[in-house]
């Protein structure tokens, strides 16, 4: 069973996200907690490190796409994008509703997710289901 959960892209996303999000906000955590930077900056911060994870992660597993400047530039873009979303979501949850920090984080690496992934998905398709090459696993 978990053999087909991985198989399917959208998991591979998800897992990946996962990892990404794990580099993301404990970067922005000790950042903030820490380094006593702004809590905008040390998210900003936290998510340009995740997404350099992320952008070669799933080129290699998710995307049928190579490592192309366009490729990259499609990545970039909807990173932008889902770095606009992620700000705006943690300006409004932390200064508008008053939620705590991590919670106000955890919110903002939620609602990119999936509007960045069906973006992706269309303008850079994905991996037929199951069809890993055995040099892409090294």
């Amino acid at each position: 069973m978990l053999t087909r959960i991985t198989n399917l892209n959208i998991s591979k996303y998800f897992l990946i996200s996962c990892l990404a999000s794990i580099i993301d906000l404990t970067l922005a955590s000790y950042l903030y907690n820490k380094m006593d930077i702004n809590y905008l900056i040390a998210c900003n911060l936290g998510i340009a490190a995740g997404f350099l994870f992320q952008y070669f992660t799933s080129m290699k597993y998710v995307f049928n796409a190579e490592r192309l400047i366009r490729s990259f530039v499609i990545y970039f873009a909807t990173f932008v994008l889902g770095l606009l979303l992620a700000s705006g979501t943690m300006w409004i949850s932390y200064n508008i509703l008053k939620l705590t920090f991590l919670i106000s984080k955890l919110m903002s690496m939620a609602v990119p997710f999936f509007i960045t992934y069906f973006i992706r998905k269309i303008v850079l398709g994905v991996q037929r289901e199951g069809c890993v090459k055995y040099e892409n696993l090294l």
